[in-house]
């Protein structure tokens, strides 16, 4: 079996601002083994994020194809799409985007109710994780009712729930101390070693992006090892 997990290939991204057509990925190449991590670092603006949301399935590039475990994520109908992203990735973004009407338990429940999961396997995993980032006696509170670090937690449990193949992380330590930033790291390092998942962080985080495997900057629209960098751009 492959151990290929992404295959990005000359992928480019542009967007037309007020008539003018802005590229931010342009001919963009990216290769990810399964079990592998990787930092991408770069300013801000560059397109980082944009990239995430595309490997992500939930923006389309301009031109170029994305494979992941060897599907083309371009040619997957709308429920298709919905449907392979609750199966393969895990998201954890810097805005956390937790359900403000439900508990904490609730949401890191609900991807797993939305793929059938019988209610109190999803409950007994939801509270293991939630127990794991430390907030074992916060499950009945609301998003509301909890600090920043303590939604960025949630968000980790939610994103980690199913076990995906590949998760992606924007920042996922930007509202977080150091002691649990470092136990955050614990649970992708967990993660990885038990089910073989893929680890990409955009972060700005040097001691965070120092423990991935591999580093890249975002240099042009472009992924380039970060030793390299300073001399394309």
């Amino acid at each position: 079996m492959s151990t290929l997990l992404i295959d990005v290939r000359d992928l480019t991204k542009r967007f037309n601002h007020q008539g003018t057509v802005i590229e931010v990925l342009s001919g963009l190449d990216l290769q990810v083994e399964r079990g592998e991590q990787v930092a991408i670092v770069g300013k801000s603006g560059a397109g980082k994020s944009t990239l995430l949301h595309i490997l992500g399935t939930l923006d389309a590039p301009s031109s170029g194809t994305v494979r992941v475990l060897g599907e083309d994520i371009s040619k997957l109908s709308p429920k298709a799409l919905a449907e392979f992203r609750n199966r393969t990735i895990g998201f954890m973004f810097q805005f956390h985007h937790l359900l403000p009407d439900f508990t904490a338990l609730e949401n890191v429940m609900m991807p797993l109710l939305i793929r059938r999961t019988p209610r109190f396997t999803a409950r007994d995993e939801a509270e293991r994780l939630l127990s794991r980032v430390g907030l074992a006696e916060r499950l009945s509170h609301r998003p509301g009712e909890l600090s920043g670090g303590e939604q960025q937690r949630v968000a980790l449990a939610r994103a980690l729930v199913t076990q995906p193949a590949l998760l992606l992380a924007d920042e996922p330590t930007g509202n977080l101390d150091q002691a649990t930033s470092s136990a955050i790291h614990g649970l992708f390092e967990e993660l990885v070693a038990q089910h073989g998942t893929a680890l990409i962080i955009v972060t700005h985080n040097t001691t965070l992006a120092a423990q991935a495997q591999r580093r890249l900057q975002m240099v042009k629209g472009r992924l380039v090892p970060e030793d390299v960098a300073e001399h394309a751009s």
